[in-house]
């Protein structure tokens, strides 16, 4: 005797499908029908009934193979497979390190159809609540899920991603680590840092401050992407770890950078040392290679700068904070200054930045007066 649930209809494009659970395994068939209301009493009135029949006396197994859902261990290896080809490897090991230190014990044994939008919620309550991580922690980790199920329903593995059918998490104060905040540096500390610093340092910090370039693309720039003719820098590639590679961060990462004047000279000292060899525009004095990461740049150049101007320490990547917020509370167009920042879209700028938009309208209001 199968265990068999009521068959139901669906409609897949401008056809009838049929699906139904049989035996704790998810069964769909095309019943070759167009959706009309005379092939949908068809199929209620004859051809369901006689899938009935034909399953209960095992005539159904002649014709037709189970399909077994897979658990979110087997299926993930899949998932990954799918996107190795798009995403860059620091992200892939990212991604493997959080399924293994929050997803795996959770999920990871279950079939794809045994997860329930509830169960996600309960578990990202958790973490929050028990693991103290950010909301935004969570939802990248949560991210996975939600990819790994989106393949499989267009693989016809499952129909429905219980990721979508979690609650919203609302956002944490107690957290683990907190999320750093924006502290530009004022034009006369930027001032006092460069004059703290000589030679390639100096042309290195002033990169930074005057690009807003992430760490990883300035290590990565290339003479041959700085063209002081039309006074451009276009972001091509950057290291991270020691491995040059394809900028990924977003899909506007690839993007070209205005060489504002006050930057000119600096670039130009900067030829002179390492333009001739052809290569990256900054190596590093010691072995004369492109650096293998942030944290070279950090110890060696960045902490020393800081204390030598007397100025009170911010994390590296404030340095490119300066350069957005900078533009926007001098007026610069949004829109622009995140085109060049090589944000998503606009709403990331907005929603980092906004504070520093300046008000537009000192009147503002006066009409209703």
């Amino acid at each position: 005797m199968h265990n068999m649930t009521q068959p139901k209809i669906f409609i897949r494009g401008s056809k009838l499908w049929v699906r139904f659970n049989l035996d704790g395994s998810k069964v769909r068939k095309p019943l070759n029908l167009d959706n009309t209301k005379a092939n949908k009493k068809l199929a209620m009135t004859q051809l369901i009934p006689q899938m009935i029949l034909k399953v209960h006396s095992g005539e159904f197994f002649n014709n037709h193979t189970v399909k077994t859902i897979p658990t979110i261990d087997e299926y993930l290896v899949t998932s990954f497979k799918l996107h190795r080809g798009h995403r860059c490897d620091s992200t892939q090991y990212a991604h493997e390190k959080n399924y293994k230190k929050y997803l795996e014990n959770v999920f990871g044994h279950l079939k794809l159809n045994e997860i329930s939008g509830a169960q996600i919620t309960f578990w990202q309550n958790d973490l929050q609540s028990k693991h103290l991580l950010a909301k935004r922690t969570i939802l990248k980790i949560r991210s996975i899920l939600y990819t790994l199920y989106e393949d499989a329903i267009e693989n016809d593995v499952v129909e429905i991603n219980p990721v979508k059918k979690a609650q919203k998490l609302r956002k944490s104060e107690n957290t683990k680590v907190k999320v750093t905040q924006l502290r530009p540096f004022s034009l006369s500390e930027i001032q006092s840092i460069l004059n703290a610093v000589k030679g390639q340092s100096k042309n290195l910090i002033a990169t930074l401050f005057y690009t807003g370039m992430r760490a990883g693309e300035l290590i990565g720039l290339k003479w041959e992407y700085v063209d002081f003719g039309k006074n451009t820098i276009t972001i091509r590639r950057q290291v991270v770890g020691g491995i040059e590679k394809e900028v990924l961060k977003t899909t506007r990462s690839l993007r070209t950078i205005p060489l504002i004047g006050v930057l000119i000279p600096y670039l130009k000292a900067q030829y002179k040392i390492t333009g001739k060899q052809n290569s990256f525009v900054f190596l590093t004095e010691r072995t004369n290679k492109h650096f293998h990461g942030a944290g070279k740049i950090r110890e060696q150049i960045w902490i020393k700068a800081l204390e030598k101007a007397n100025v009170s320490y911010r994390n590296l990547h404030q340095t490119r904070g300066t350069f957005i917020s900078t533009l926007i509370s001098s007026g610069e167009d949004i829109n622009y200054v995140s085109k060049i920042a090589g944000h998503e879209n606009v709403k990331v700028t907005l929603e980092r930045y906004s504070e520093h938009i300046p008000m537009q309208n000192l009147n503002f209001g006066n009409c209703f007066n």
